[in-house]
Formats: C-alpha cells, structure tokens, sequence
C-alpha cells in the first residue's frame, strides 16, 4: 500500500490496538502509523530540517571510543549513536539488537528502526514480554522491494527483552543452541517500557501536513497559476475525433505547465456556444500573487509550529533572519539547544553503556559530548579556540582564592612532569568542581614552577590545603 497524503487523516490520536491475527500491539488503528509519520516528515520542508538538526545535537561531538567497530558489517559506535539520534528525533525511541557469545558477553550490536518494531500482546499487566520485527509492518515502507511479503504470524521474527543475565537460559532452551538464537533486543522509550512512544511531532502532525500540501500548492501555483484560464465550448460530442484532436492540439501548444488551463464544455447548442468558442474566464496572475502570498504566512506558521515541538531557537531555524545572527546569538543558540538536547544524549549515552558493560568490546563506557559551534576555519569538531580557551583559564583563576589556584598549579605541573597519569590528574581537578571542558584547558597549560619550590629554604613552606581524592 503506496503512501498517498490526500488519503491521509488529520488525526492526532493515535491508538494501541491488540491484533490477535499477527499477535501483536497495533501502533496506530491500522499499524501504519510510524512509517506513515516519517514518510509525511521526509515531505515536509520544516519537518524535515527541524528532526535533522535536533538529530545532530543528539549525536553532539567527537567522543572517546567512537571508532569500536560493534558488528560485522563494520558499524562504529559514532555510526550506531548516528543512527540511534536519528529515530529518537522523529520518534523519541530508538531500538537495539544485541547478539552475544558463549560466555554470555554481547559481541555485537545492531540498531533496529523503531518504525519495523512491535510488542507482542500484552499480557493482564499490559506487558509485553517480546519485541517483533518485521521490514514493512505497515506495507507503506519507502524502501521497495523486488518480492514484497507481508507480515503474517510466521514470518515476524521475535526477540527477547534485554537483559543479559537471562541469555544463558534463553540459549539453553533455544533449539539448535546459541547458533539459533536470535538474541535480545534493547528497545527504550520515553513513553515507558511497554509503550509505543509518543513522537514530538504527533500533536502538531497536521501543521506538518500542512507544511506539505502547501509546498504543492505553491508548485502548482509557479507552474501554473499565472496562466489565463479559458472555456473552450463546443456542439460537438465530447468523443468526437475532431474535438480530441482540438484539444490535443491545444495541449501541445499550451505546454505540460499550462495543461488543465483550458475548460472543455462539450455537446452545447448552437445558443449555448453563443459564437464564441474560446472564452476567457479570468486572469491567473493576480490570483496565483494571492495565493503565494497566502502560502507564506501558512509557511511561516507551520514553521514556527514544527519548529516549536523541538524547542529550536530562532537562530537555529532560520526565523526571522530579516537583520542577520551575529556569532554571538549562534553561541547563545548552541548553548540553549546543547541545554534542551541534554536528555537525548543521556538516554542514548545510558542505554549504550548498559550494553557495553555487559560486552567483549574494547570500550566498555562512551561519554557523549555537547555539539559545539566552529567559529574558526579549520578548527576540529568539538575543538576550542584559543580565545575561548584563555577565557576558561581566566575565569578559573578569578573565582579562586591563592591557596586554591596554588593547589591546582600544582596538579597541573605534576601532571606535566609525569608525576600523575591523565586519569589522576582529571579526578584531581574534578575536585576543584571544574567542568570536563575547564580541566581539558587546564591541562594543555603550561604551569611555570615557583620560585619558592625552587629554591631550598630553611623554614618549611606552608603546604596548600588539596582537596583528599583518592589517586
């Protein structure tokens, strides 16, 4: 079943419907819902670019282990965290797949689309204990193939719940062993456990089909709209060979933009045809101006709308640009949007690392970082300038009494004789309540020693109070 929007209902409801034939939970009356949504959004030029950008504040910066290959096919844990921060953005949810070996460790992980998931029925707690899949539930799937096969009962594969210390049972009562066994999926939602999630954009799913039937009319309209409509009136049948050949003639001469311009009225009589057999029934210019200028206000409303269910700023998405953003306003954006996108990349940081801890990778922990804004040609992705950085170090060094900054001087100088390891030095910092991105500039600084270090004296130093931290 092809997607059509001029079928599509301005529905904002979107139920959770027992399907006894399939035995699974509907998502949707007609389980079209999902593929439906991110079908209209990938026609939407304001949904479209809104999902995009909260999509790559999700994924936010460059982070340690992010090249650990997680399964055969080559994928990183930058690609799998992509992929993850693509689905939270449309659906808030994203899903994985997670295979594992003989001692129970995960070996590989796979995402999974939300939109080709499904609960099993729920049990009197309205629980489901297995997640569905199947490529094309809804039978609406961009994605075509050559042999298309609809769910049925046999061919939904089924996957256990994730949790790793069921594995070993699960293999043993799996026949053929672990060769057979399909593993467990991950399948985290903000709307809870055993709930299909609410997307962001569900309540405002008719602005955003708004958005779409406005772009074609607007096409339309440009390609169209400006031509002279004419009433083409005749006595002739309408199956007459002449009258087609008329109107065929008409067609070439009009050109594929102009077709539908000309109004045939065939079978009239003599009276009716009132020796005028081409009349013109009103300019197109003037109104198609009316109508354009209607379709930007509607643009500009559905933007605003779609734009507002992610809470982008302004100068994020492209509002109200009449006089320009300076760096600045984008620094305040990034700040803002890295603030809101926060829970994102928790949740995707959270629930990776409830895999890694259980795997036979080589990281066993990720920390996603904010998305920050280059203000600087060449500069690296997540890099601070050197301004930016000098800022940090004197900022640090105003809020701090001199017994303090002495301390952390010292931290940072036995961190740069080699003294301490990074891993110390970091935990060591960490005591003075400093951010991640404070004590990165800290330790790129190069401390000079003290005189008063320097020097042997008789009367002891007084010694500067460090915070206690275990090294």
């Amino acid at each position: 079943m092809a997607f059509q929007i001029n079928t599509h209902r301005e529905l904002t409801q979107v139920e959770t419907k027992q399907n006894p034939s399939l035995g699974i939970m509907n998502w949707g009356q007609d389980n079209t819902f999902p593929q439906t949504l991110k079908n209209l959004i990938q026609q939407s030029p304001s949904a479209k670019m809104a999902t995009d950008r909260a999509s790559k504040f999700y994924k936010g910066g460059s982070f340690k282990g992010e090249d650990q290959i997680v399964n055969a096919y080559g994928l990183t844990l930058k690609k799998l965290v992509g992929i993850l921060a693509d689905d939270y953005a449309l659906y808030e949810a994203f899903a994985i797949q997670c295979n594992y070996n003989m001692k129970g460790q995960v070996s590989s992980m796979n995402p999974i689309r939300v939109s080709t998931l499904r609960f099993n029925e729920f049990d009197e707690l309205n629980y489901a204990s297995k997640v569905g899949y199947h490529p094309d539930f809804g039978r609406n799937s961009e994605v075509k193939k050559t042999i298309t096969t609809n769910a049925t009962a046999g061919n939904i594969k089924w996957f256990n719940r994730f949790n790793p210390k069921a594995v070993v049972g699960q293999v043993d009562r799996t026949d053929g062993g672990i060769s057979n066994y399909l593993g467990q999926i991950l399948y985290f939602s903000e709307s809870g456990m055993n709930s299909y999630p609410i997307p962001p954009l569900q309540a405002s799913v008719n602005f955003v089909l708004s958005d779409v039937e406005n772009s074609i009319l607007v096409r339309k309209e440009t390609s169209t709209g400006f031509i002279n409509t004419y009433m083409l009136k005749t006595t002739m049948d309408s199956e007459d060979s002449t009258l087609i050949g008329l109107e065929r003639a008409i067609e070439e001469a009009q050109g594929a933009r102009g077709t539908g311009k000309v109004i045939t009225f065939s079978g009239l009589s003599p009276e009716e045809v009132n020796s005028t057999l081409l009349e013109e029934m009103g300019g197109g210019g003037a109104g198609s101006k009316a109508v354009i200028e209607s379709a930007k206000m509607a643009y500009e409303l559905n933007r605003e709308v779609i734009t507002g269910a992610y809470l982008i700023p302004p100068a994020l998405a492209g509002i109200d640009q009449s006089s320009g953003f300076s760096g600045e306003d984008l620094k305040e954006a990034y700040f803002v949007f890295n603030a809101i996108t926060q829970g994102g990349r928790a949740a995707i940081q959270g629930e990776l690392n409830s895999i890694l801890k259980y795997s036979n990778f080589e990281a066993n922990s990720i920390k996603l970082n904010k998305l920050t804004l280059d203000m600087e040609e060449g500069a690296e992705e997540g890099e601070m300038s050197e301004e930016d950085a000098e800022d940090v170090y004197n900022d640090t060094m105003r809020n701090m009494s001199g017994k303090q900054l002495q301390a952390l001087q010292r931290v940072v100088r036995k961190y740069n004789k080699g003294d301490l390891n990074e891993a110390q030095a970091r935990m060591m910092l960490a005591g003075f309540g400093m951010t991640e991105e404070e004590i990165d500039v800290w330790l790129s600084v190069d401390v000079e020693e003290p005189v008063e270090e320097i020097q042997e004296t008789t009367a002891p130093a007084v010694e500067p109070q460090t915070p206690q931290q275990d090294v």
